[in-house]
């Protein structure tokens, strides 16, 4: 009887494959800003969040390319899809990879998005917390929507 592999064990006992536990085992190689935002993608409500096979591509970059890509990632408050991924790492390969680079891909549309609705950041600034500019632009979009919806019932009862 041959002897199984530590991830082959794991993957008989947790009912997954031996590369999806290998995989997950790998993703310890991110930096930990990073590796948070793949946990992320566990809890629901949270809202920055990098799926397995995404974080999966990032294993290719150094460390200092993920802080690198970390960093955007904060900055323009959007995660990579999977292509988007994929690009970064070729950037990275070609040893092109820039904070503008990584941010340009990020900054394009994704599929079809809906439309979006803009509004004057000062007049927003003057009456919203300002903790929230602290905190991801969605967590500002969901006061607003709270707001309005506030406001339409309690405009019901005037």
């Amino acid at each position: 009887m041959s002897k199984l592999k530590s991830n082959e064990e794991l993957a008989k006992q947790f009912g997954e494959s031996r590369e999806k536990i290998r995989r997950y085992i790998r993703l310890t190689e991110l930096i930990p800003e990073l590796l948070e935002l793949v946990d992320n993608s566990l809890i629901k409500n949270s809202i920055l969040t990098i799926g397995v096979t995404i974080a999966v591509e990032m294993l290719y970059l150094s460390k200092d390319a993920q802080k690198l890509l970390y960093g955007v990632i904060i900055y323009s408050e959007t995660t990579p899809t999977l292509s988007q991924a994929r690009r970064i790492r070729k950037l990275y390969e070609n040893k092109k990879l820039t904070f503008d680079s990584i941010e340009e891909i990020l900054d394009e549309r994704v599929g079809i998005e809906e439309d979006r609705i803009t509004f004057n950041k000062r007049k927003i600034e003057s009456v919203i917390p300002k903790e929230l500019f602290k905190r991801d632009k969605r967590y500002m979009e969901e006061y607003i929507i709270n707001a309005i919806k506030f406001y339409k019932e309690h405009h019901k009862k005037i």
